[in-house]
């Protein structure tokens, strides 16, 4: 007797809860042959491909079940959470919105659909979710665990502490809720109780290596070096591959230190093939006072060359339209959709867009979002939260969504997806945003930079083409709130103040050795440094240190450790002149000098990362500030030293030209850059067209 397709689904349900994958699939199939709408047995088949990552597949077979029942909960979560698995967090959302409207008391589908609201940027709709997803089955560890990720994620880690503990409750032997405490006591500063919460969830799962590898990084900022470094090799001992652990060992040595380079060459020749370390290494390489060009250069070419695979390029799989005037996709990848200096720089550019012309994708590799991250999100036409996606999947989802001009924005920065542009899922893909050099890859096409940042003579140094903006490569929108222009400080006090406000990774000898020129050159001077990270004794003491080492008198420096941003920017009202670091230029902080009305100092250097300051100054209405040796930066120094009165006036006039240089037309930039861009496009159409 043959059997009903019923009758096979329930067999092949069977074979799926015993494990037996292969002969659900089969069962599945033999159902569908016969009975097309079949709904049970599509979905049972989209869940098949789900699992085994062809989500394209599973998205077809998925939307063939909700053909067949438009309300069915089950078959629209399963489509909900393919799209999920995508990417495509807006249609997931409709999705799962659908099949908990169809279920309200169906805790797994609550929970999908909480998911896909936090992935979609909807912080408060995705708390409230979670919310209900405990309400609807108390003691879910999947929604406790996620809630807790979201408020640590969105700017309260102390509550994620709260929701932890209480999840413990439920379940005191559960490892993962123990390492997501340490993790949410570690961002909230609690570092003693955090080393208590991983070695807990070590001792419930000696095996955990991401704990080991976050216990060893907490150990590091304690100054528990040794014992970090134990921790990070434990590690290794147990995955080889756990590229995290081979990154911790690497910083160790801070990013700015005299030996930063040196340590992680050794950590390279542990494992030589990690292309995490080495973009920690390259972007220590910029950091460091000793590397040449032509070195730096050389070493981006290795990475190159060790993952470069433009000669299969990805988006050949999809049919594109070549016309040269048509709307393009643009997608953008970055680590740092986030407060940072591409708040500043990028979003304002994304905004400026025209959107008949631009369709915009962000691809968020975010690993710390915040509340600016929604102004990210709502910039674009389309948000793609992809954290959790390989390189691989990453190039399959921006050759699934048509993506024309994709723009690497992260470069060798943390949160990178530089091997997805290896792969060339674009046809266009460009190099531009916060990171300082080329990045080796032969698959990227164009860099785009300026004249002063990447001069003629300099081309050689980028496997992209150099491709120049006309003007800065950046511009600059100011936040909405600023304080006020102060009068110089030198008008009360007396005497001179210097100051640095950039990070602390930025100084290095170099730049000390600068400022002990600028200290001698005007008499009763001080040197004023401001940040975050100065809250650390153990920092203040080790920039003491450097300082004694290399002619700055200590008696003469002083301490500020910021606060919010307004605070921040407030405090520039600290200091006469800023002076810029090297051979890391600064560049949000040369922009917010000018916004505060304080003229800044450079000695433009030979790398790209070294001239920052130069092109804000030059084309940010203050190039006198840029300076042609150290003996030229102490002459307008003590010029400026020289006449209270006239620096006074100056600083109320330089946020004025500032306010309306080249740097701040946000208007003008868009279009120069843009206009790259679709001149780029026309260029690759009309190549194609012959």
């Amino acid at each position: 007797m043959t059997a009903s397709p019923d009758q096979l689904f329930d067999q092949a349900v069977a074979a799926y809860q015993t494990g037996d994958r292969a002969h659900a699939g089969a069962l599945a199939k033999k159902i569908i042959a016969v009975a097309p709408n079949h709904g049970d047995a599509l979905n049972l088949s989209a869940i098949l491909a789900q699992e085994g990552r062809d989500l394209a597949q599973a998205e077809t077979l998925a939307r063939r079940a909700v053909e067949t029942a438009a309300t069915n909960p089950i078959y629209l979560n399963t489509l909900g959470t393919t799209l999920l698995a995508q990417g495509r967090t807006s249609a997931a959302v409709e999705a799962l919105r659908k099949a908990a409207t169809a279920a309200p008391q169906e805790p797994e589908i609550l929970f999908n659909l909480a998911n896909a609201l936090r992935d979609f940027g909807a912080v408060e709709d995705a708390l409230n979710a979670y919310q209900n997803v405990i309400a609807a089955k108390p003691g879910h560890l999947g929604a406790y665990n996620n809630l807790a990720l979201l408020m640590k994620a969105s700017g309260d880690p102390q509550g994620a502490v709260t929701v932890l503990i209480e999840a413990i409750a439920h379940a005191p032997t559960a490892a993962e809720l123990r390492f997501n405490l340490g993790n949410a006591l570690h961002l909230s500063h609690q570092l003693e109780p955090a080393v208590h919460a991983f070695q807990k969830a070590l001792s419930l799962k000696p095996d955990h290596v991401q704990a080991m590898v976050n216990l060893g990084v907490v150990f590091s900022e304690l100054g528990r070096k040794p014992e970090a470094e134990k921790m990070f090799k434990a590690a290794i001992a147990r995955d080889p591959d756990l590229s995290q652990a081979y990154v911790g060992l690497a910083d160790l040595v801070d990013d700015g230190s005299f030996d930063a380079v040196a340590h992680r060459r050794a950590v390279l020749a542990m494992r030589p093939n990690l292309a995490a370390i080495r973009s920690s290494l390259l972007m220590c390489l910029h950091y460091a006072d000793s590397p040449t060009p032509a070195e730096i250069a050389a070493e981006h070419r290795t990475y190159g060359e060790m993952f470069d695979r433009a000669d299969a390029p990805a988006y050949e799989r999809r049919t594109i339209d070549w016309s040269p005037s048509r709307k393009l996709k643009i997608g953008v990848v970055s680590g740092d959709f986030r407060f940072h200096a591409m708040l500043f720089f990028a979003l304002p550019l994304f905004e400026a867009r025209e959107k008949a012309a631009w369709d915009l994708t962000c691809y968020s590799t975010t690993a710390k979002t915040d509340l600016e991250t929604n102004s990210f999100r709502a910039a674009a036409d389309h948000w793609r939260d992809v954290r959790h996606l390989s390189a691989g999947d990453l190039a399959d989802l921006v050759v699934r969504d048509g993506i024309d001009v994709l723009i690497d924005l992260s470069g060798h920065a943390p949160h990178n997806r530089l091997l997805t542009f290896a792969a060339k899922p674009a046809p266009l893909q460009v190099a531009w945003g916060d990171y300082v050099d080329t990045r080796g890859l032969k698959a990227i096409d164009i860099l785009i930079g300026d004249g002063v940042h990447t001069p003629d003579a300099d081309d050689g140094r980028y496997v992209e083409r150099v491709v120049r903006m006309p003007g800065d490569y950046i511009c600059y929108r100011p936040p909405a709130n600023v304080p006020p222009v102060a009068s110089a400080p030198v008008m009360a006090r007396g005497a001179i103040t210097f100051g640095c406000f950039s990070e602390v990774t930025k100084i290095g000898p170099a730049a000390v050795v600068q400022w002990a020129e600028m200290l001698r050159a005007v008499p009763d001077s001080r040197m004023f440094f401001n940040n975050y990270l100065f809250a650390d004794g153990a920092r203040q003491g080790r920039l003491i240190s450097l300082c004694m080492e290399n002619g700055l008198p200590t008696d003469r420096i002083s301490f500020g450790t910021g606060g919010t941003h307004a605070e921040f920017l407030a405090q520039y009202a600290e200091v006469d002149i800023v002076l810029d670091t090297t051979p890391y230029s600064g560049g949000l902080t040369t922009c917010e000098a000018l916004l505060m009305g304080v003229p800044l100092l450079t000695v433009p250097g030979e790398r790209f990362c070294g001239r920052h300051a130069a092109a804000h100054l030059i084309n940010g209405g203050y190039s006198d500030g840029v300076c042609s040796s150290v003996a030229d930066m102490a002459g307008k120094a003590k010029a400026l030293a020289a006449d209270p009165d006239k620096l006074n006036a100056l600083r109320r006039a330089l946020r004025a030209k500032f306010l309306k240089s080249r740097v701040c037309d946000v208007a003008g930039h868009a279009r120069d850059f843009y206009g790259i861009l679709r001149a780029e496009w026309q260029t690759l159409s009309k190549a194609k067209a012959n």
